[in-house]
């Protein structure tokens, strides 16, 4: 309940490591927000009889709808100040990854409220999404976009900051597997034959373009899907080329589950082609990205000449529980393979809750304390961390281990 921003409306965005407010910026992110209005929602569809978390979805739907939703340009705004006024530095851009947060979260509070006004604004983000991001050549959506629509190029740059810039222009994994998680969350409430075909449409492109033969995501496109070379991205990115050209451990075994489910929706689960490349993602990063000594997934690894070095050995807070998620997944689906995935599941649970569940004052560490020791001090909450994944993991695998018993 202390996350209830009272004053304004929706969340407020950022704690200190004690859950004291922090003193940093408390802008609100489109992202953030939305992630609080979908993780209320399901833990209200999974334990119905908490009814409060209705109420605080429905506090954050509210905010959703009045302060983040661009009146003049539709789509929404990607941050906004405490009152609901526009960042002024940040309104002339919006990005597809909160956009699509914001329909995952939307869906999701309709499932549980079947309230209309938040399908309305589902049906009304998704069409924003249709019109102005979505690639009739060849498919998939940007990531880049000006506020009044259409995607930005390479050239437009300057206008955004300078760490986001080498994506510009491109098609993107992170966006990609969030916008057919938001989908596939949509589609359940609205089946409507558009969203089926582009909820279709990016399932393949992930399945089948973005995902290297050897188990690993594949991280930019140029606009007709052919992969931009390392070299294009050093260019883009001479500081930080390494985190465009990553093996990302977290996202792989997310993606793996994100496939898995939204072939469940599509009637699609028992295919051979969809179940094969999901167990690759995982085993992959097991084989090259598991710490060996204290279990959980490392950060990143950096694959060169055929060899695959960490080249970040945190171990976050997301990625540990979408890690623990997927184990557990492959585990019921393949229960007798040699990768053991349910012992690694068990290593995994004991890991979060050895090294990233803070017993003293609550809440998740954003890495765990074995390979990060100074996340004991980090911010419990922050723009980019919200309770999204560790609720669903944890539902998820709490549904699985039930489901076992029977």
């Amino acid at each position: 309940p202390r996350n209830l921003d009272t004053l304004h409306g929706c969340d407020i965005s950022a704690f200190d490591y004690d859950w004291t407010l922090s003193e940093e910026s408390q802008v609100k992110a489109l992202v953030q927000q939305a992630r609080h209005v979908w993780t209320c929602s399901y833990v209200q569809e999974h334990y119905p009889d908490s009814m409060h978390f209705l109420d605080y979805a429905r506090h954050g739907f509210s905010f959703l709808q009045k302060a983040l939703w661009d009146q003049e340009y539709g789509g929404f705004h990607a941050y906004c100040h405490p009152d609901g006024s526009p960042v002024e530095d940040r309104m002339h851009e919006k990005r597809i990854y909160g956009q699509a947060f914001a329909v995952y979260g939307l869906a999701q509070y309709y499932r549980v409220s079947y309230d209309p006004e938040a399908l309305e604004l589902a049906k009304k983000a998704f069409l924003w999404m249709e019109d102005h991001a979505h690639d009739p050549e060849y498919g998939g959506y940007f990531e880049f976009l000006f506020r009044e629509g259409g995607p930005m190029l390479e050239r437009d740059s300057l206008q955004v900051a300078s760490g986001d810039s080498p994506g510009i222009g491109l098609k993107d994994y992170n966006s990609s597997i969030h916008i057919m998680e938001a989908l596939t969350e949509l589609y359940r409430v609205w089946p409507d034959p558009l969203v089926k075909t582009r909820l279709e449409e990016m399932f393949h492109l992930i399945r089948d373009t973005f995902i290297h033969p050897d188990g690993y995501l594949q991280l930019y496109f140029y606009p007709d899907w052919t992969l931009v070379p390392e070299e294009e991205m050093e260019r883009r990115s001479p500081e930080n080329h390494w985190f465009t050209q990553h093996l990302t451990y977290g996202h792989d075994v997310e993606t793996a589950f994100l496939l898995m489910e939204t072939a469940h929706i599509l009637e699609m689960e028992s295919d051979e082609d969809t179940r094969s490349i999901a167990k690759r993602l995982v085993d992959h990063s097991l084989e090259s990205g598991w710490d060996p000594e204290y279990g959980g997934f490392f950060d990143a690894g950096k694959k060169e000449q055929g060899l695959v070095s960490i080249i970040n050995r945190n171990k976050s807070w997301w990625g540990l529980v979408e890690g623990m998620n997927a184990l557990l997944l492959m585990h019921s689906l393949y229960p007798d393979d040699p990768q053991e995935y349910g012992q690694k599941f068990l290593l995994s649970w004991e890991h979060i809750d050895s090294y990233l569940i803070d017993k003293e004052h609550g809440g998740w560490y954003n890495a765990s304390l074995d390979s990060s020791p100074e996340s004991v001090r980090s911010k419990k909450s922050h723009i980019w961390k919200t309770t999204y994944h560790n609720t669903r993991g944890m539902i998820n695998c709490i549904g699985m281990l039930r489901n076992s018993l029977h």
